[in-house]
């Protein structure tokens, strides 16, 4: 699929569920632009993600803290990450911006094939079988590593573009002081979207925190 009829495709979906399209929003860049991260970089961030978000939703940083430490697993968070879990006292203020991550979780579990489909709702993602997955107490992620099988470029692309054309509508109710698309969540919107740029190493930004979801 060509740019031109990816940004039509998205336009398409986004017209059916009645939300608000930008056409001039420009054309993402073309699959041959466009390498994926690797199984060993999704293996990396999706234990990050999950450390964080977990540790978020349960308000207690201990156990993941002692996970990571346990198997060398420090360098797999971002700066904003390990400032939040070696905290000795989280604010409420970090525990509000590491428990939306859990969405990241969800969509990088998709491209990892994880899970089958995902669906853009209004209600939070449920990462019930997701989690299963993961390390339960001190056990080495072998069951996850062994699980993780990479989604096509042209599939996760897709989303891309849909994200970034869903994104624009998502910011500009806010803006407006419109209330946000009735059949998505803002949250989910904004953690799928970063995302599936880091994803598709969007500008060869490697940083996760920097990582932009500009629209």
């Amino acid at each position: 699929m060509s740019p031109e009829q990816r940004k039509q495709a998205s336009e398409l979906q986004l017209h059916k569920r009645g939300i608000r399209i930008n056409v001039q929003l420009h054309v993402i860049e073309s699959d041959e632009e466009v390498t994926l991260r690797s199984s060993a970089e999704v293996l990396q961030r999706l234990i990050a993600l999950w450390a964080v978000s977990s540790a978020a939703v349960a308000r207690d940083c201990t156990r993941f803290r002692a996970y990571l430490e346990t198997h060398q697993m420090t360098a797999f968070l971002s700066r904003q990450e390990q400032t939040f879990l070696f905290a000795a006292a989280p604010t409420e203020e970090q525990f509000m911006q590491f428990a939306p991550r859990q969405e990241s979780l969800y969509f990088l579990a998709w491209c990892a094939g994880l899970t089958e489909k995902i669906t853009l709702t209004a209600v939070p993602s449920n990462l019930k079988n997701i989690v299963k997955l993961f390390p339960y107490e001190a056990d080495a992620p072998n069951k996850l590593t062994a699980a993780i099988r990479l989604r096509r470029k042209d599939v996760v692309m897709d989303y891309s573009d849909l994200l970034y054309r869903l994104h624009w509508e998502v910011r500009h109710s806010q803006l407006t002081g419109r209330p946000c698309p009735a059949s998505v969540n803002a949250d989910t919107v904004r953690e799928w979207h970063q995302t599936v740029n880091w994803m598709c190493q969007y500008e060869e930004e490697n940083d996760w925190d920097l990582v932009s979801t500009e629209t």
